[in-house]
């Protein structure tokens, strides 16, 4: 129960029943949602280069 469907940016917009059993849908403009997604930025200040500490077990480099 109590399940929800929310879009990309956390608002609802559809609920199910906290009582009765439901089936919930909802329709999305994946493209439109691809394109908010790219212009978020979060992949933009990755530095993969410097992920070498974090992957041995001390932290530093080996």
């Amino acid at each position: 129960g109590s399940s929800f469907i929310t879009d990309n940016k956390g608002q609802v917009i559809s609920q199910g029943s906290r009582s009765d059993e439901s089936v919930i849908t909802a329709s999305f403009d994946l493209e439109q949602h691809r394109l908010e997604r790219a212009a978020w930025g979060l992949f933009r200040d990755r530095r993969p280069s410097q992920y070498s500490p974090l992957l041995t077990s001390d932290g530093r480099y080996k």
